[in-house]
């Protein structure tokens, strides 16, 4: 049990084809926070990618927003319903000052909804 609930290396997007096969084809969903990309990948399992600009904010809060939604996603992904989804996270400006909990009630919503179920 323990394990599912680790954040392992096949459940990252790890190249540019994935995260713009992801943006090209795949459906789109804003938060206040944050953009989110995901696309039906096939796999039984989510994978995810992060995107979190330089243009925003220095390295400290860049890597707090990261590990943030890592931890989410970590945590949350048993809840975010199959297929498989590829999930591309865009960091927007505010995110940097959300807590964990925040983060995790406003990316849940995103997939809840997709769900057809309410939140």
């Amino acid at each position: 049990m323990k394990d599912s609930y680790r954040f392992r290396p096949h459940e990252k997007l790890r190249t540019s084809q994935e995260y713009l096969e992801v943006k090209r084809v795949g459906k789109r969903s804003r938060t206040t926070h944050f953009g989110v990309n995901f696309l039906i990948n096939g796999l039984d399992y989510h994978r995810l990618g992060l995107i979190v600009t330089k243009r925003f904010w220095n390295a400290v809060e860049r890597n707090r927003i990261k590990r943030r939604v890592r931890e989410w996603f970590r945590l949350h992904k048993h809840h975010i319903p199959l297929p498989g989804r590829d999930i591309v996270i865009i960091a927007r400006q505010g995110a940097e000052r959300l807590s964990s909990t925040e983060v995790a009630r406003e990316l849940l919503r995103v997939f809840v909804k997709q769900d057809g179920r309410s939140s």
